[in-house]
């Protein structure tokens, strides 16, 4: 049975090479959206090394001569603290060398996306996002799709404010409610607040799996769907593991649930947020919970911006650029969320530096 079960596999995983393949020569970006969300995914990093860039609008003229100064940025200290702890979890094999001009390279990444792109404001997280990137594309096309990622899926994340982000969050719990009002009730008593997903959301989920194959397997999925994908994925972890989380004592749920299992299913998960994408759009989203994002939020924005974009169609990156000067009023548990982010990113590096 574990034969036949095995040679199924690597027959569904041929077929899915040659449907990529497929999608690329006749340049349908529909089909390899669609691709994304089969079992797999892009299956391997020498064709995300070819899809990647297609699905990010930057698989023409990917060269980008360097200009970038930190001394222009407003967080170069925190940006190379980052980078330092950079790298820990994957590749693991990676010789000490190579692994420090790789950060050397991350940090340079950053820079350059940041000096280009001044109005969008580093946050601790975003180096997770650049570094994937950074292992599958190299440098020197990772740094433009980075950018784009940044402006187009992430800018919410990059303002002044973290009230996007923090609105986000809010939808996440709504959605859940709707879903399992059960569950809902049980993390509510236990007066656990939404920003245990924070991290998630912020990385892609980067600084929360080990093995780096979930992760860029998640990545594929984000980079073909709406910016507001993280926030179904996060939904569907939560409610994936219902059982788990009302079993638990009420002393634990927060710090259970904040560790995502490493051995979870992750096509399970995406299967299960692609569900959600479809039964609750981003605008019943908001209409249903009252909770409105910002009109310039990039999740209001990602259709008409990015979501139109033909095959070799470029973005309007002036438009994108645009966004992060309006400021946005301040949610009220915003500060608190943003002190238990920080609090967890340090006992978070703790334990990875006690690794090593």
């Amino acid at each position: 049975m574990g034969v036949h079960k095995s040679v199924a596999k690597n027959m569904l995983r041929i077929q899915q090479i040659e449907n990529i393949l497929k999608a690329i020569a006749n340049r349908d970006l529909d089909q390899l959206k669609s691709l994304s969300r089969q079992p797999g995914g892009f299956v391997h990093d020498c064709l995300r090394k070819i899809v990647w860039p297609i699905l990010l609008h930057t698989q023409h003229g990917n060269y980008v001569v360097e200009k970038g100064s930190e001394k222009d940025l407003a967080d170069p200290v925190q940006i190379a603290k980052d980078v330092e702890r950079s790298l820990y979890y994957y590749p693991r094999d990676m010789p000490p060398v190579l692994k420090e001009q790789k950060q050397q390279e991350l940090h340079c990444m950053i820079v350059e996306i940041l000096w280009r792109n001044p109005n969008l404001k580093y946050y601790q997280g975003f180096h997770d996002i650049c570094t994937c990137f950074l292992l599958v594309l190299g440098k020197k096309a990772a740094i433009p799709a980075a950018e784009n990622v940044a402006l187009f899926f992430l800018r919410d994340a990059m303002m002044d404010s973290f009230e996007p982000v923090s609105k986000q969050l809010r939808l996440m719990s709504s959605l859940i409610e709707y879903e399992d009002v059960e569950l809902t009730t049980f993390l509510e008593r236990c007066n656990v607040m939404p920003y245990y997903a924070l991290s998630w959301i912020l990385t892609w989920f980067s600084h929360d799996f080990e093995r780096y194959e979930k992760i860029v397997r998640l990545f594929d999925l984000f980079i073909s769907s709406e910016a507001i994908m993280p926030v179904y994925v996060a939904s569907a972890i939560i409610l994936y593991r219902r059982d788990e989380i009302l079993k638990a004592d009420r002393d634990i749920v927060h710090s259970l649930i904040t560790r995502i299992p490493q051995d979870i299913d992750i096509e399970l998960i995406i299967q299960r947020a692609i569900q959600l994408q479809e039964k609750y759009t981003v605008l019943q989203l908001q209409k249903q919970s009252g909770i409105w994002l910002h009109e310039e939020s990039v999740i209001n924005t990602w259709h008409k911006d990015w979501g139109t974009l033909k095959w070799g169609d470029v973005p309007d990156h002036l438009q994108a650029s645009k966004y992060p000067s309006t400021q946005a009023n301040k949610e009220e548990w915003e500060d608190e969320m943003l002190t238990e982010w920080t609090k967890r990113r340090r006992t978070s590096i703790i334990d990875d530096q006690d690794l090593f």
